[in-house]
């Protein structure tokens, strides 16, 4: 596989979707009162053809930048993002053929077949996904890297990596390794790291710092945060 199929795999399609839940007044209201009575919550969902219960009627975006937006244009209504990962918007889309155990009105039939596209594209590019992330030898918490461009592939197995970044750590995962436990990683210090380092201050830090080190030790095989450890060994 060459490096264009690679990228195309990787990063060709974006894994998070998003929708918008309506609460406005009346919605809070009916859902207060539900939950008094012992009712089921109704969720209300935006469509382009007016408001729906159907998660599967609704209007998905894949850009976040665009939603936020238009929920910033709607400032008389209470307009909630909601955020799905690529598994969990195929699950909201049912397969089955427009009928009325769908429950659709006419105006919705539309949208839910666009959603029904989509689904389809989303599940063929899944499959292929999964078999080429079969490759990694890092556990499900590591993640696709944002601007895939900027990031070297690996100088050892030519895998673009996967990363895990969360409050007490940064960290890489390629295809060098044993297995998802015991593998090849650099490493960037974590916020909180650099928080108790500073005070309880964030100012300065730099969340790029683990692509940096990375590619530095593409290039050159140093291991900044290795050698940042060894002259400040309370860092993590």
């Amino acid at each position: 596989m060459n490096l264009s199929e690679m990228h195309n795999i990787y990063h060709g399609k974006r894994d998070t979707f998003y929708c918008v839940e309506i609460a406005d007044k009346s919605v809070v209201r009916d859902n207060q009162l539900s939950e008094l009575l012992g009712e089921n919550i109704t969720k209300v969902y935006h469509s382009p053809f007016g408001a729906t219960e159907l998660i599967y009627s609704a209007k998905f975006w894949k850009d976040k930048d665009s939603v936020i937006r238009f929920i910033n244009y709607k400032p008389k209504n209470n307009y909630h993002l909601v955020e799905l990962n690529r598994e969990e918007f195929i699950d909201s889309i049912p397969d089955q053929t427009i009928d009325e155990n769908l429950e659709l009105k006419n105006f919705h039939k539309e949208t839910y077949l666009k959603n029904l596209t989509l689904k389809k594209q989303e599940s063929k590019y899944h499959r292929v996904w999964v078999e080429y992330r079969k490759q990694y030898k890092c556990i499900s918490a590591y993640k696709k890297v944002k601007n895939l461009q900027y990031w070297l592939p690996c100088k050892d197995c030519g895998l673009i990596p996967l990363v895990w970044e969360f409050n007490n750590g940064r960290s890489t995962g390629c295809g060098c390794g044993e297995n998802e436990y015991q593998h090849h990683s650099i490493h960037a210090e974590s916020i909180m790291s650099y928080v108790k380092r500073n005070g309880g201050s964030a100012l300065g830090y730099n969340s790029d710092e683990l692509r940096m080190n990375w590619n530095q030790w593409v290039k050159t095989g140093q291991n900044i945060f290795e050698q940042q450890k060894r002259n400040n060994p309370d860092i993590w």
